[in-house]
């Protein structure tokens, strides 16, 4: 990130290669936990682990949904998440922890929508194994294939959490003057 001062001003500017770097990244996860599925193979392991990893209700849902809106809200929090993001050794399993210890901002934030950075990740994992495994509700995991019904049954306000979570790391788009009338 570069940051541009002037007298009291500072202006941050997020680096395109970073976004690209996370989109990216996300990209790669996706497309390992849909390509099996895609061919017929048996669903990976390590995919049904993070769709079990919690049980999914629309208490922890809404506690997501309420933490996405406050971090969405919160440019602090989302420059904290930002940076951590751009760690290359960073994974699903570091996150939360990494979140816990190195962004109070956004650390409040989850705790202000009483739900831990732990129980986030593990809720946005579970959603985005769930929807990206048309299996998933067949798994011997009792709890990934409950999940699976819940993301299923829930998929409106699922896909508006996994968006929501998605459009933190994008930077913010540029104010447009109203058109004017002649």
């Amino acid at each position: 990130m570069n940051v541009a001062s002037s007298g009291n001003k500072t202006v941050q500017f997020t680096s395109r290669l970073a976004i690209a770097s996370i989109a990216g990244a996300l990209a790669l996860t996706l497309f390992a936990f849909a390509a099996p599925s895609a061919v017929g193979a048996e669903t990976p392991a390590d995919q049904i682990k993070a769709a079990g990893a919690i049980p999914l209700t629309t208490d922890l849902l809404d506690k997501m949904d309420k933490a996405v809106k406050a971090l969405g809200a919160d440019d602090a929090a989302k420059a904290e998440l930002g940076t951590i993001g751009k760690d290359p050794n960073m994974t699903p399993e570091s996150w939360a922890a990494a979140v816990s210890s190195k962004c109070p901002k956004a650390t409040a934030d989850f705790k202000s929508a009483n739900i831990t950075p732990d129980d986030f990740a593990k809720g946005i994992f579970a959603i985005m194994a769930c929807a990206m495994s048309e299996d998933m509700a067949k798994s011997s995991d009792k709890t990934a294939a409950a999940n699976a019904a819940f993301v299923t049954a829930n998929k409106d306000k699922c896909d508006a959490v996994f968006s929501g979570f998605m459009m933190l790391s994008m930077p913010p788009e540029p104010a447009t003057s109203p058109a004017s009338t002649p």
